[in-house]
């Protein structure tokens, strides 16, 4: 499985009203900014710059942003093109998020690359995903507990073979990781729901290809098989 990366920056740009939008003369469009010769409405403006600066907009925590993607659906697609960006929309889960297009060397790469995710991380990424599927069989959202989490980690200890206060503390690592990437959302100080941004992230193949590596390290008792399921976000 090639390497892949996360970058899920759930940032909160400003809303319409805020932008001091003003109409121009003939009302054919809207003056954000002294100078502005932009063509797009200010709706649609926040709406592609939320994209590309969070990449991912989860309709459940953001309702109104998801009706916004859904409502500028095309003209977002195309703008997105114009930089070698794709606009993926998942109705089924209220997920839209963007993918880098993948031309050659040539082509300027947008979307940076990120750090990959610590073992406790990965593993963390795929019990959520699992969890995930289980909510949506059900039709309903998953929610789990801080403690249920460490719990799961817990399990991996002897792969990771990090002494328990050190191991400890890179599972709580993880936990902070996942949530600032917005996979986890914070419901309470120690449950949270998880996002369909998750589905998103992890297809059915990395799932299958992380779950075998995982199920080797536990066979094995070795680590190195983690890095063929690194679970970072094809760009």
């Amino acid at each position: 499985m090639s390497p892949t990366e996360i970058e899920i920056e759930m940032t909160e740009p400003s809303s319409p009203s805020a932008t001091g939008s003003t109409k121009a003369a003939d009302g054919a469009r809207d003056v954000l900014f002294e100078g502005d010769e932009g063509l797009l409405p200010a709706e649609v403006r926040n709406t592609l710059a939320r994209l590309l600066s969070t990449r991912f907009v989860d309709g459940v925590r953001n309702p109104a942003w998801w009706a916004r993607v859904q409502r500028h659906e095309d003209i977002l697609r195309s703008r997105l093109n114009d930089v070698y960006l794709e606009l993926v929309l998942d109705r089924r889960h209220e997920v839209a998020f963007t993918q880098q297009v993948e031309l050659g060397e040539d082509v300027p790469v947008l979307l940076r690359k990120d750090k990959p995710l610590s073992l406790p991380a990965a593993i963390l990424l795929l019990h959520l995903r699992q969890e995930y599927d289980r909510g949506a069989v059900e039709g309903r959202d998953v929610v789990v507990d801080h403690a249920d989490l460490l719990d799961h980690l817990e399990v991996w200890k002897n792969v990771d073979d990090q002494n328990p206060a050190t191991f400890r503390k890179r599972c709580e690592a993880a936990i902070t990781t996942v949530r600032e990437k917005g996979i986890l959302v914070l419901l309470t100080a120690e449950r949270y729901r998880i996002s369909g941004v998750i589905h998103a992230l992890l297809t059915a193949e990395k799932v299958d290809a992380m779950t075998a590596a995982f199920e080797e390290m536990a066979e094995n008792g070795a680590e190195p098989a983690a890095r063929a399921a690194d679970p970072r976000e094809d760009d």
